[in-house]
Parts: structure tokens; C-alpha cells; sequence
């Protein structure tokens, strides 16, 4: 199953061009933050399945899926993530039912700046007592995490998941700032549990300043 995440820079991205992304790769799922009502019908005309829910104030989120999905919303307060659940009712050769979760996490440089680092832990505990209701089922939480791998935030991932790219053994591809720079730092993440990673690389989002996150998952026999 091919997944991406892809943070599309305020409604910025190019809608044609990331429409072409999506078909040239191949992509099964895809996870978008950033979401406006621009690019919400351009998606949905490749992949029409799951939830798109646009917002021109940056919260704009959805997971769109080749395959019919449940979607749900993950309760955290002010950054809510996007829930779907793949059944293999409807996607030939998953096992089992499988979960990919959307979250676009707080970024330190929110303002007010001092409590974001307890509110970004409150985060994480509310994303705990969400997946403790299926510990047992295989899951990929992707998106923007506004944390490197230098950062705590990440290591808190990592305590809990496992980081796809690294599963992969392919070169950890660094997703932002597109714009000039050609990336610097990694902070669009794949994270799983009971799934594994055959290949992870990044793709060019014309018009974003990330990078997209591409990932090939399979189940864990």
C-alpha cells in the first residue's frame, strides 16, 4: 500500500501538479494538512474515498483513499487528527483492518510560545487514549510534526511507534523548507506499529514549501 503525506502550504500547492503527483506515484492513500477548498475537488476526482475537510485558516485536513474508508475525527483539542479505517472488505490483499491517522501537530513556533511544549505532550496523550482503544491494531500516523529528529516530540513518537522511513533502510529524505533550500530538516513523518516500510522517499509538491513523504507499507507477518 502506497501512503503519502503531504503538507500542502495553505492551499499554496499547485492543484494540477499535485493531482499528476498522485497518479504518477501510484498513491493508495494520502494524507494532506493544509487543506483549501481549492485543492479538496482536484484530490477527490483521483482518490474518491475518505474525508477532505478544507479550512483557509491552515487547519485544513483530510485523508483521501482510492478504497471505500470509515473516517472519524481523533479528539485533540485545537489540532484534531483524521481517522480511517481500511477494512479488507474493500481493499484487496490487507489481511486485516488496518488504521491511517492525519495529524498536523502543533508547531513550537505557535504562539503563545512557553506552554506550547505541555501542549504539545497534552496532545500526545489524547492521540494515546485514542489508539489504547485498539492497541493491537496495525496503524500508520502520518503528517506534518513540526518536530525533527532531534526534537522530544519525535523521541515521544518513537517511545510509542516505529518510524517507517528508518524501517525502510532508505536514506531518511528531509521534507522542509522546499523553497530554496532543497530541505534541510525531516519533520513530515510516517510512524507505525504492527506494519513495515519497503521503501520511503520525498516528492517535489510544486507550489509547497514541504516536500511530500512517500511510503510503500505492507503488514507485518
Amino acid at each position: 500500500m502506497r501512503v503519502l503525506t503531504a503538507n500542502l502550504f495553505s492551499d499554496r500547492t499547485d492543484p494540477a501538479a499535485f493531482v499528476e503527483v498522485l497518479i504518477s506515484n501510484e498513491v493508495d492513500v494520502a494524507c494532506v494538512q493544509e487543506l483549501g477548498a481549492s485543492l479538496a475537488d482536484p484530490i477527490a476526482s483521483v482518490l474518491p474515498h475518505g474525508g477532505l475537510f478544507p479550512n483557509e485558516a491552515t487547519r485544513g485536513l483530510g485523508i483521501a483513499t482510492r478504497h471505500p474508508v470509515e473516517i472519524a475525527s481523533v479528539p485533540i483539542p485545537k489540532r484534531p487528527g483524521v481517522s480511517a479505517l481500511l477494512d479488507p472488505a474493500h481493499w484487496p490483499g490487507l489481511p486485516r483492518p488496518m488504521e491511517v491517522i492525519n495529524w498536523h501537530v502543533m508547531g513550537p513556533h505557535t504562539w503563545p510560545y512557553f506552554p506550547n511544549p505541555n501542549t504539545r505532550r497534552a496532545h500526545l496523550r489524547q492521540l494515546d487514549e485514542w489508539m489504547w482503544q485498539h492497541p493491537q491494531m496495525p496503524r500508520a500516523v502520518l503528517g506534518d510534526y513540526n518536530a525533527s529528529p532531534i526534537w522530544p516530540f519525535y523521541r515521544a513518537m518513537r517511545s510509542r511507534l516505529e518510524d517507517a522511513v528508518l524501517l525502510s533502510g532508505d536514506p531518511p529524505p528531509r521534507t522542509w523548507p522546499a523553497l530554496g533550500l532543497g530541505g534541510l530538516i525531516r519533520i513530515d513523518h510516517c510512524f507505525v506499529s504492527g506494519l513495515t516500510c519497503t521503501r520511503a522517499r520525498r516528492v517535489e509538491l510544486p507550489g509547497s514549501d514541504h516536500f511530500g513523504l512517500l511510503v510503500d507499507l505492507k503488514p507485518v507477518e
